[in-house]
């Protein structure tokens, strides 16, 4: 009968020529635990474990063993049929959520992951690039900032048509402080919002939307002229009625600086929806 192949790593393998060399009484138990990193009661133990066992005893002992705890192959197959005819398009930590509340699972998102991955059933993401836009801080304190804006989007998918959400949320905090349906981007939708957070949590110091005419006067920019004769910019309705509550309004240049209600969208998208 042949004998079993033990194949090492490059660390016990590292360990074995160390401590043939101890055994030789080529080097001193100091000199081992120097080279390997270890105390001289390690070195001791690995040169005991060496003259029983041989090489052999170096290699971990859970090699070639399946973990205690491995997810069955059976959990697998299910997980990855419940996420095909049921939960696709969820991302991890949704699909993990709902494994948890309607299917009585209760995995790791980073387990949820590596099933799909190991199933073909979602691609590694690659690394992110770093982002041309510095992030913006947010703000200390609840109340100081809001961000509003409006998503159009099949939020029904096939069961009716496609509505535009419109949303406000605190930039220090994350709350969504009011949202509405409306079948498109319009001037009430917004001001119901408004109405919606403000009723429940106060005027707002400053909001922060995006440069749309409802925000807007088209004759907004004033000449020279207009600006030594002391006159001051139009407003939109919008704007007036923000300015008749005392709230600052910030006019972003590029939707990245409203990044906190832009992501806001891709999570509503993937909830809703899914």
């Amino acid at each position: 009968m042949g004998q079993e192949k033990i194949t090492l790593t490059k660390a016990e393998l590292k360990k074995v020529l160390v401590i043939e060399k101890l055994v030789a009484e080529q080097i001193k138990v100091a000199e081992a635990a120097e080279l390997l990193q270890l105390s001289t009661r390690q070195v001791l133990r690995l040169k005991k474990t060496y003259l029983k066992e041989g090489a052999e005893g170096i290699a971990h002992k859970n090699r070639g063993r399946k973990p205690v705890h491995a997810i069955p192959d059976s959990l697998k197959e299910h997980v990855a049929k419940l996420y095909q005819d049921t939960y696709h398009g969820c991302n991890n930590c949704h699909f993990a959520e709902l494994l948890q509340e309607r299917e009585s699972l209760t995995l790791s998102v980073s387990t949820v992951r590596r099933i799909l991955l190991e199933k073909g059933l979602k691609q590694a993401k690659g690394r992110r690039r770093g982002s041309a836009h510095r992030p913006r801080k947010r703000k200390p304190q609840a109340g100081m900032l809001w961000q509003i804006d409006a998503s159009p989007y099949a939020w029904l998918e096939d069961r009716g048509p496609q509505l535009t959400l419109h949303a406000a949320v605190d930039d220090a905090t994350g709350t969504i402080v009011g949202a509405i349906f409306r079948l498109t981007e319009t001037q009430e939708g917004y001001f119901t919002v408004m109405r919606q957070g403000i009723e429940k949590y106060g005027v707002p110091l400053g909001l922060y939307s995006d440069r749309h005419t409802i925000f807007r006067s088209p004759k907004e920019s004033l000449t020279l002229e207009q600006e030594l004769a002391g006159e001051t910019k139009p407003l939109s309705q919008f704007g007036k009625a923000m300015a008749v509550l005392g709230i600052t309004h910030i006019k972003a240049m590029t939707p990245q600086a409203k990044g906190r209600i832009e992501r806001l969208w891709g999570t509503f998208q993937d909830r809703l929806v899914t």
